[in-house]
């Protein structure tokens, strides 16, 4: 008979510890009090992130995946707009996709910056370039070679010469992004540094 009473007792005792501790994590979980989460990015913190950029076709135009992360400070205006604003609230180890157009990637193309120059006046414009010694081409992926050159006040000017003849030439001075939507893949791998 003892015995039995014992078991009984244990069994009660069980059964009042198990509503306790439910009671306990239902009311710790009602307030609030879950595992602490990491937060996510916030303007002006630095981050590391890798990114791989497409056309909307599919055609990669550039990634660093493969390469060192690229490092920059959220809403200091290193990347275009809607980089920064993509990476606000992801978390080290997220990834995600989004579609960038122009208006917060490289503007919209504008036609007052497409001229057509004599043959001879565009050879002229390409050896004065040459000779400060500040040209680059390169040769962008479903859109065909820019010629990049400083300015005096470091700023970046694109060429693109287009249905050149014997007489004349087309030269595109806008971003060769311009008035193009690009899909971004990007993952953060880290905050380097968090704002207070």
């Amino acid at each position: 008979m003892n015995l039995e009473k014992s078991s009984a007792e244990k069994r009660i005792h069980y059964v009042l510890l198990s509503a306790i501790l439910f009671l306990c994590c239902a009311l710790l979980f009602a307030a609030g009090c879950t595992a602490p989460q990491q937060a996510g990015v916030k303007t002006n913190d630095t981050v590391l992130v890798f990114y791989t950029v497409s056309f909307p076709d599919g055609t990669e135009f550039q990634s660093n995946v493969n390469g060192s992360p690229l490092e920059f400070t959220v809403g200091s205006g290193d990347v275009i707009a809607g980089f920064d604003e993509a990476v606000i609230g992801m978390t080290p180890g997220m990834t995600k996709t989004v579609t960038i157009g122009p208006e917060k990637g490289y503007g919209p193309h504008n036609a007052s910056l497409v001229y057509v120059l004599d043959i001879e006046e565009a050879r002229a414009m390409n050896k004065e370039l040459q000779e400060k010694g500040n040209l680059q081409v390169i040769n962008y992926p479903s859109i065909g070679p820019v010629v990049l050159w400083q300015g005096e006040g470091g700023q970046t000017g694109y060429l693109r010469f287009m249905n050149t003849t014997l007489e004349t030439t087309t030269v595109d001075m806008n971003h060769p992004l311009a008035g193009k939507d690009l899909i971004f893949e990007i993952t953060l791998v880290d905050i380097v540094e968090k704002t207070s």
